[in-house]
């Protein structure tokens, strides 16, 4: 067979799938998982929101394998992961949401990773239920070590007055946006930043989330 041949029967054949998960080739999927991949993860039930958040939810409970993949996600600049992590946000329609919010970086991160996952999976939530995005409403003004790293006394000091929120968004009802929520003090210090500038609800929407 010439090169010309081996040319065309690579574009009429289409690429292996790959589990997203453990990165090995399957059968293509609905959810874009192989089946033991599929086994290993379990639905996050009811999960409790964290202090001044008002409703949480959550698609998956976190596991050592979702954090490689969110590793990927973030680090290794897997930009093609996010329609696949954004199938398991979900907003209820009782939070009558006006307003999705990404969790926002701190500037000089955003920068050095190039995007922020939050609010790439934010598109595609608020263009599977027609909610706008609105960045601005909250900023964060420094940088702050991981939340993980510290022990759990630190960590609202660590957070505390780390964002700043805009005016417009008093009186709002806002869903913040994030990839996965594990000790609960971000979102919660952004929903307390936000209420106190006046919004009127705050609840949040995330991919993957840990006991507390």
């Amino acid at each position: 067979m010439d090169r010309v041949q081996e040319l065309l029967l690579s574009l009429l054949s289409p690429p292996p799938h790959l589990c997203y998960l453990c990165e090995r080739e399957c059968e293509p999927s609905e959810d874009g998982l192989c089946d033991d991949c599929r086994r290993k993860l379990k639905l996050a039930i009811a999960p409790a929101p964290p202090e001044y958040v008002d409703g949480l939810t959550a698609g998956l409970q976190y596991c050592e394998e979702l954090g490689t993949l969110f590793y990927r996600f973030k680090v290794n600049e897997r930009r093609d992961y996010t329609p696949f992590l954004a199938q398991f946000i979900s907003i209820p329609q009782e939070w009558r949401a006006e307003l999705l919010l990404p969790v926002p970086l701190y500037r000089w991160r955003e920068y050095q990773r190039t995007y922020n996952q939050s609010y790439l999976l934010a598109q595609y939530v608020s263009s599977r239920y027609q909610i706008p995005i609105c960045r601005e409403l909250l900023t964060r003004t420094r940088s702050t070590p991981q939340q993980k790293l510290l022990p759990s006394k630190q960590r609202k000091k660590n957070l505390r007055g780390a964002f700043l929120a805009a005016p417009e968004c008093k009186g709002r009802s806002i869903v913040l946006i994030d990839d996965v929520v594990t000790t609960g003090t971000t979102i919660s210090e952004c929903a307390r930043t936000l209420k106190k500038a006046g919004a009127y609800k705050v609840y949040a929407a995330c991919v993957a989330c840990s006991g507390r």
